[in-house]
């Protein structure tokens, strides 16, 4: 058993001075072409086109979260959004879409957050970017749908407010006070009507913002260069230039080889 272990050891010796040499015979090949790699990808990087990254961010309760998975899904299998001029999308070079779910609401409805990375040519597309995105799910019959039934909640809603404060502010008005302390408290029907015209305030902006989905962060803001760096790059080129190296030693061994065993 000690004899096995110690061949094993001078095989695997003896094939570490083999590799050694060799490297050492063809020191210029693993030399060259790893610097050679290094240039080839340096170069490729400098002359490739400029990229540039952001991130938008959409919150909306307009949709579900199976609605805007579908939806993006969608814009995914597309070629691009659409209204982009050809010149935007030739300036496009990929889009990605997240769909989370958002905070709950104090009426019990879900937010749902929709994030969109982009990745361009031109920082200037980002903006009709941004438009159309918006304008797209602005459009798609869901967001209409869900829009069109919050708006008659909404509405409705605050009709019957106006209804139940000018109710109220006519019982103050054809009732004297000492009448009135005998059948209602009157601060209490004072923070009643308080807490109405909060409501109502509340109805009134949720009626506002559901005219669009908010953008919470636009591509405007944060904008990345998205190019591999340099130093990422040349290592590349060392590695590949290593691996083509390694693989031109191998074949040359492998002929070797293969020559002696025909001799024999």
């Amino acid at each position: 058993m000690t004899q096995k272990t110690q061949s094993d050891e001078i095989d695997l010796m003896e094939l570490l001075a083999r590799v050694y040499r060799a490297i050492k015979h063809n020191l210029l090949i693993f030399t060259i072409l790893p610097i050679a790699g290094m240039i080839f990808t340096i170069s490729m990087a400098y002359n490739s086109d400029d990229k540039f990254s952001s991130s938008m961010m959409i919150t909306t309760d307009l949709l579900s979260i199976n609605e805007a998975k579908f939806i993006f899904d969608e814009l995914e299998k597309a070629d691009s959004i659409p209204g982009l001029s050809s010149e935007e999308r030739e300036n496009l070079f990929a889009l990605n879409f997240d769909v989370e779910q958002g905070e709950q609401q104090n009426d019990k409805a879900k937010t749902v957050n929709l994030k969109v990375t982009a990745i361009v040519k031109d920082p200037k597309t980002f903006p009709s970017l941004e438009k159309e995105i918006v304008q797209y799910l602005n459009s798609v019959d869901p967001v209409i749908r869900n829009r069109r039934d919050q708006q008659i909640y909404y509405k409705q809603m605050i009709e019957k407010i106006d209804s139940e404060i000018a109710f109220m502010d006519q019982i103050k008005k054809q009732t004297d006070s000492k009448s009135m302390a005998s059948y209602v408290d009157p601060s209490d029907l004072y923070a009643k009507t308080v807490d109405l015209f909060k409501i109502r305030t509340e109805s009134e902006i949720k009626l506002n913002n559901i005219q669009s989905v908010h953008v919470a962060k636009g591509f405007g803001s944060l904008i990345k260069d998205a190019k591999t760096p340099k130093l990422i790059v040349a290592i590349v080129g060392f590695v590949g230039g290593l691996v083509i190296a390694t693989l031109l030693l191998f074949i040359k061994f492998f002929n070797d080889y293969n020559k002696a065993l025909k001799i024999e």
